[in-house]
């Protein structure tokens, strides 16, 4: 650490040159930010900086404002609340009667909290607060300026600090001031509330009821303090907007924090000031005020802006039953406002018959005025349009009274409105009734649901008919007459769309002219994507549609050559051209078959595409898009030969490009399936193989993935023939990655393409047995519910293609396979039946026959087990001689070893599915009766049904999947008591076998009972919590099923109501459900991620006390924490929201709020008192800082991420932490640091970093130099280089340190020598004195002997 003179920096400071004390002063505020710089004694040099805030040069005052706030962190608290009270003393002092300025003082002091309010602790703040709030607030003292900026800064800065009681006065007291004082004063009182009122939550501990009075409180001081006022406009003004303060902040807050009193009073002061009574009379507009209709019309603006805040925080019911008539009225006495409305026609006349000439300035003056000046009529037209669409946006059941009520059909006349903001916002507006319309058409309509209430009353009274039915002609209309004319053609982006609106949700309800008109129009305005690219969206939307049979010639030519003409123009934007190739991929299978086009896409449409693929200049997204859209063009089309060849050449390029290859080879997937013609091309065929033969070998699992999934397509649908040596290769390279992963869908491509191999090289016995060493043993430990169609395909490949027979493949695996497992007897069965071994079925039949419990040793143990599960697969296939279901069914439910049973169970249901009607309701029975006594072999009937399941079902045994379900769901809902964790084994097996015949029926009816099921569990002292959780085991398998459509993910929603049922065993199954959707059904979820799903995570966040169970161990208590692997699933579910492919989650409107998912993860996850759960917050806030930076930009309060961050760098261990605890501490501090450095950097990038951020960055890294250097992304490849960083750091720090005891002895020498010199020449000049004075006395002596001689 070095220091610096603050001494001669005071001289330099005080010196008359207004440079030095600049100078000194930039030095000083230098010195106080270099973190490797110790400041002491600096508290000697506040007086003087305080005196330099009144300099007469301007620069010297805005460096001393700036030195203050890096002083703070240099002095102890007493001394910090020291400097702040001379500050506020000094803004006193200088403090003037002006409305628009501060002083400097004032900027001082608020860089102090703006800049360092890190450095406030909370006895520090207390003192402050208690220090300047008394002084700021009292009844004598004048507002100023000063003064409410000061308190502002003081809000944000420290005002967690305050209790609720405090807050609440203190919000009173800026109320007040907000009536009382006019101008900027007002208006920044205002904002004063609104800062203060972030801090509620704080204040009332987010508990629901403290936070609802404190809001009631807040409402009424604001209604009361303006009745005491004179309630004139502007005092009406201000209390609106106070109101929209106050809702603003109570809808942020996603709580029932807003009481219906407070609605009441705030819509009855409303409905006055709106005076709906006046517009119905009359009004001569020859008489009328404007004046006084403008202050009129100004409060009734605020009004409606308030009433559209105000609808955000009312709930729908209450809205339905209280306000919605009134609304209503609302909105139908302003939607058309406008007093002052003259007729056009008849202007024209009298400018016609005038003698009186105007320049065309003055005339273009007056219709602007005839325009504008409307007495802000146009202004509340605007609102009431918002209205609307903020009442469609909260409340989607209102849909019924908007078209009951007759309000869309002049929402969509003032479309035409001569203002352009209303007419658009009326436009966007009508889009939100559109599409909300559709949506409710489209949800599942249940009893006493808002939508089926909505509906009830018969088809064609529900909103989407009367939508379908009243409105394509009057849109229509509007579209071809009113927007797209000349007057409005500027606006032709906000037309569009509405047009693509129509198209979606009323394109069969259009007139058959309506393409007709619509392709007129533009070629009358020459509409096109190099003048208005939005058009590409209409384009999409046009040819999604309809088909081509639809769509007039003329339209369908002009939106060929347009695109085109775009992607031939060299001017065209490269983000453009993937949009124009997602149109083109629309267009191809429109025309497919028609001569006329593939023609034209062979000779215009080809070169364009091809020749974009493989060329560097075009990025990596333009390259991709233009592959994928050659694809489409083969695969749709009938291609040119020189075209095809042109295009193998370019696929065959592709494929030695990093870039593109994996992207390649999923495109010759898409080929390969489609038209595997293509692969007729022996060159190409043979390439591909040798590379994806390489690439079986790589790092990159989606590489693998996908060359294992082509090589099958082209075993598959192609007449490939290869070398040996390189099938030989493959087969080796399978083999390999087959011991590497542990993936099942992997595994089972893998298997499918040694089984392809297999026509071209027969297997021998050093295969099977390769095979069973490294495969069946190994990847399938005793399971019986993997897909096993790739492996039976690949032993029934092995027994037709082996050089050795069947007794001898047998009697390979016997002594290979570990016989315990059911797979090893699934094997062996398929090459029994194959190959016609009956002796081996008589034997395994005779073995268990003489079975014995008492006489069976452990080494034949798993021998019977085999014979067991053996025989159980061949009695699938054939009739058993020797063994009946009889005997299968008694080894089950005896009381044998587990094992043996399970075995038993397995059997039971392979040997029944040939005679299903008869022994399914032998075990059905014994289900029942087992869960009445409370036995525990109820399991054991569930793995029995699951064997059976697993072949389908035939439409005739559809009555015994009926059976099935209601036998399994009556004796799971008549199970008492609390779900717990041994019931789950049960449970899960019960939901694998109903989920099953859910997929067999392909029906809405058993999905309709699970609704029905969950209904009853809502219902309140319900108790069927083991059906729940059966249900939501049915829908993760559901889920599971990632190829298969069949589900209504409603149910997804409606178990969430359940996730915050204090039950652990649910919580864990709901968030496994949901993880499970986001990988499988992310094109499904994301219709209620936002508003429903996200919520309910977030609130499982916390670490909840029911959950924390205390041991005693000794002396010692030790607090387990139970909820932590829900927590743990809940960010794991965060982690695959924020990592899914955004064109697959977020292609909706409304995407994933990350900066909310930001703040909840800073303030949840990172308070957190686990660290395992701390890593995972942090890497999930890595990931969205990397998805998009500008998140950190959006925080609200910065000051709350520092907290958070300090919070966990602060962190101790306990006392007697273990070896696993004090790694994991580090780590997490890692993790944040690395945070850290993340943050710092894009706020850097982004020139948007304080002063107090960057304080807190540098005092951090100086205190955790080694951690900031071993996260250095540069330096974490290898222990090597990590070692190579660390030595250069030290080298690179000890430079530092020597520099500075060089600069520091250079200082000190310097000023050595400087004094040195000083003194010598102070001793020269006391010498040349010493002799003037001499000669001096030597004259006065001679001049008195001279004088007593004389």
């Amino acid at each position: 650490m070095s220091t610096f003179n603050i001494r001669q920096l005071e001289d330099s400071a005080r010196d008359v040159d207004p440079d030095l004390r600049y100078m000194a002063l930039e030095d000083f505020a230098k010195h106080l930010n270099n973190p490797k710089v110790q400041a002491r004694n600096v508290s000697s040099f506040i007086p003087l900086l305080i005196t330099l805030l009144n300099d007469s040069a301007t620069e010297v005052q805005n460096q001393a404002v700036k030195s203050f706030a890096p002083l703070v962190r240099h002095i102890d608290d007493q001394e910090v609340l020291s400097v702040v009270n001379m500050l506020y003393d000094a803004v006193l002092k200088s403090s003037n009667t002006s409305k628009f300025s501060t002083s400097v003082p004032n900027l001082a002091l608020r860089s102090i909290f703006n800049n360092s309010g890190s450095r406030f602790g909370k006895a520090l703040a207390r003192n402050v607060i208690d220090s300047l709030f008394p002084r700021l607030f009292a009844t004598d003292t004048p507002v100023t300026i000063d003064s409410i900026e000061i308190i502002i800064d003081l809000i944000k800065a420290l005002g967690g600090i305050l209790s609720a009681n405090e807050l609440s006065g203190m919000i009173l007291s800026l109320v007040r001031f907000a009536y009382s004082e006019s101008g900027i004063i007002s208006k920044r009182a205002i904002v004063a509330v609104d800062y203060a009122l972030d801090h509620v939550h704080l204040v009332t501990q987010e508990q629901t009821v403290r936070q609802l009075q404190f809001f009631d409180k807040v409402v009424n001081d604001i209604h009361l303090t303006y009745t005491a006022t004179n309630k004139g406009v502007t005092a009406k003004n201000t209390q609106f907007t106070l109101l929209q303060v106050v809702l603003a902040k109570a809808n942020k807050a996603k709580r029932d924090v807003f009481s219906e009193v407070s609605a009441l009073i705030i819509f009855s002061e409303i409905n006055t000031s709106l005076k709906l009574d006046s517009l119905a009379r009359s009004l001569n507009v020859e008489d009328l005020d404007v004046d006084v209709l403008v202050l009129e019309n100004l409060v009734r603006e605020d009004a409606l802006i308030t009433l559209s805040s105000l609808i955000n925080c009312i709930a729908y019911e209450t809205f339905l039953h209280a306000y919605a008539h009134p609304v209503v009225e609302i909105v139908k006495a302003f939607i058309s406002y406008d007093p002052l409305r003259y007729d056009n026609s008849d202007d024209d006349i009298e400018d016609d018959e005038s003698e009186i000439d105007f320049s065309d300035d003055e005339e273009s003056i007056e219709v602007e005025t005839a325009e504008d000046n409307d007495g802000l009529a146009s202004k509340l037209r605007l609102q009431t349009i918002v209205l609307i669409k903020q009442m469609t946006q909260a409340y989607p059941g209102i849909l019924g009274i908007i078209y009951g009520e007759n309000l869309v059909e002049p929402l969509i006349v003032a479309i035409g409105d001569k203002n352009d903001a209303v007419s658009n916002e009326a436009i966007f507006t009508t889009i939100t009734v559109l599409k909300a319309t559709h949506a409710a058409a489209t949800v599942r309509s249940r009893p006493n649901s808002d939508i089926s209430m909505m509906t009830e009353s018969g088809n064609s009274g529900t909103p989407s008919s009367q939508m379908t039915t009243r409105l394509p002609p009057l849109l229509e209309d509007y579209v071809f007459n009113c927007l797209l004319t000349t007057k409005n053609i500027a606006r032709v982006s906000t037309s569009n769309a509405l047009i693509e609106s129509m198209v979606r949700v009323l394109a069969v309800f259009l007139s058959p002219s309506f393409l007709e008109n619509l392709s007129n129009k533009f070629e009358e305005f020459k509409l096109t994507l190099k003048t208005n690219p939005d058009l590409i969206k209409l384009y999409k939307v046009i040819l999604k549609t309809y088909t081509i049979e639809d769509i007039p010639p003329k339209l369908l030519r002009f939106i060929f050559d347009d695109l085109v003409g775009s992607l031939t123009d060299s001017k065209t934007y490269y983000s453009f051209i993937s949009d124009i190739l997602t149109v083109c991929n629309e267009f191809y299978p429109k025309v497919a078959g028609n001569q006329e086009y593939v023609a034209l896409v062979n000779n215009t449409l080809f070169t364009p595409i091809a020749e974009k693929i493989n060329v560097k200049q075009y990025s990596s997204d333009v390259r991709q898009h233009s592959l994928n859209s050659l694809t489409e063009l083969i695969v749709n089309l009938d291609v040119s030969e020189n075209n095809l060849s042109h295009a193998i050449d370019i696929y065959k390029e592709s494929m030695n490009y990093e870039v593109t290859v994996n992207f390649t080879i999923e495109n010759l997937i898409t080929i390969c399936q489609r038209r595997p013609q293509v692969f007729d091309n022996r060159d190409l065929c043979n390439l591909v193989v040798a590379k994806l033969n390489s690439y079986l070998s790589s790092s990159d699992s989606s590489l693998y993935v996908n060359s294992l999934i082509l090589l099958d397509a082209i075993f598959v649908n192609t007449l490939f023939k290869g070398e040996r040596g390189d099938l030989q290769t493959l087969t080796q390279n399978v083999f390999h990655l087959l011991l590497e992963t542990n993936d099942p869908n992997l595994i089972n491509r893998a298997i499918c393409i040694l089984g392809h191999a297999l026509n071209y090289i027969p297997a021998d016995g050093e295969f099977f047995k390769k095979l069973i060493n490294q495969v069946i043993n190994i990847k399938w430990i005793d399971e019986d519910d993997v897909e096993l169609l790739s492996l039976e395909y690949l032993i029934n490949q092995v027994t037709k293609k082996s050089s050795l027979s069947g007794q001898e493949l047998y009697d390979i695996g016997l002594q290979n396979l570990v016989l315990r497992n059911f797979l090893s007897a699934k094997v062996l069965a398929i090459i029994t039946l194959d190959c016609d071994l009956k002796d081996r079925v008589s034997t395994a039949e005779a073995e268990l026959a003489s079975f014995s419990d008492k006489t069976v040793s452990s080494s034949s143990f798993d021998k019977i087990v085999f014979d067991i599960q053996y025989l159980g697969c061949i009695g699938e296939a054939v009739a058993l001689t020797g063994v009946t279901f009889d005997d299968f069914f008694s080894l089950m439910i005896s009381d044998n070893n587990d094992i043996l049973c399970l075995a038993a169970a397995r059997a039971v249901g392979l040997c029944i599915k040939r005679d299903v009607e008869t022994y399914l309701p032998v075990l059905l029975k014994y289900y029942h009766s087992s869960s009445q006594n409370s036995e525990q072999k109820g399991s054991l009937v569930l793995v029995a049904i699951k064997q059976l399941m697993k072949g389908n079902m035939s439409h005739e045994k559809q009555n015994l999947l009926s059976h099935i379900w209601h036998s399994l769901f009556d004796v799971i809902s008549s199970k008492g008591g609390s779900l717990t964790h041994k019931d789950v084994s049960e449970l899960k097996l019960a939901g694998e076998v109903l989920a099953k015949i859910c997929e067999f029926t392909k029906l809405d009816e058993y999905q309709n009972k699970l609704f029905d099921v969950l209904e009853s569990g809502a219902l309140e002292n319900s108790q069927i919590e083991h059906a729940i959780y059966t249900v939501v085991v049915i829908t993760k398998q559901l889920i599971n099923d990632s190829e298969s459509q069949d589900l209504n993910v409603q149910l997804v929603e409606e178990i969430l109501r359940y996730l915050s049922k204090p039950n652990l065993e649910l919580k864990q199954a709901i968030v496994s459900t949901l993880l499970t959707g986001i990988h499988n059904k992310s094109l499904l979820i994301p219709d209620f991620l936002n508003n429903n799903i996200l919520p309910g995570i977030y609130e499982e966040l916390d670490a909840k006390e029911e959950f924390k169970k205390v041991i005693p161990m000794g002396p010692y208590k030790y607090v387990v924490d139970e909820g932590l692997e829900v927590r743990k699933l809940c960010y794991e579910l965060i982690n695959a929201i924020i990592n899914i492919d955004n064109e697959r989650l977020m292609d909706k409107e409304g995407g994933v709020n990350q900066t909310k998912m930001f703040e909840v993860l800073l303030v949840k996850g990172l308070n957190d008192t686990e660290n395992s759960i701390v890593i995972m917050a942090i890497q999930n806030l890595l990931q969205i800082v990397s998805n998009d930076e500008n998140v950190l930009h959006a925080i609200a309060n910065q000051q709350e991420m520092i907290s958070a961050l300090t919070k966990v760098i602060n962190k101790k261990l306990r006392s007697k932490a273990s070896t696993q605890e004090a790694e994991s501490q580090e780590e997490s501090l890692r993790m944040v640091i690395k945070l850290l450095k993340v943050i710092n950097n894009v706020l850097i990038h982004s020139n948007s970093t304080s002063g107090e951020w960057s304080s807190y960055f540098h005092e951090l890294k100086n205190k955790h130099h080694l951690f900031f250097i071993s996260t250095s992304p540069s330096h974490l490849a290898s222990l090597p280089q990590r070692l190579w960083a660390f030595v250069v750091a030290l080298f690179i720090t000890a430079i530092e340190r020597i520099w500075l005891v060089l600069d520091l002895g250079l200082y000190f020498v310097m000023n050595g020598i400087l004094m040195a010199l000083l003194f010598a020449d102070a001793l020269l000049d006391f010498s040349d004195r010493a002799v003037r004075n001499y000669e001096l006395a030597k004259k006065v002596f001679k001049l008195s002997m001279y004088n007593s001689i004389n």
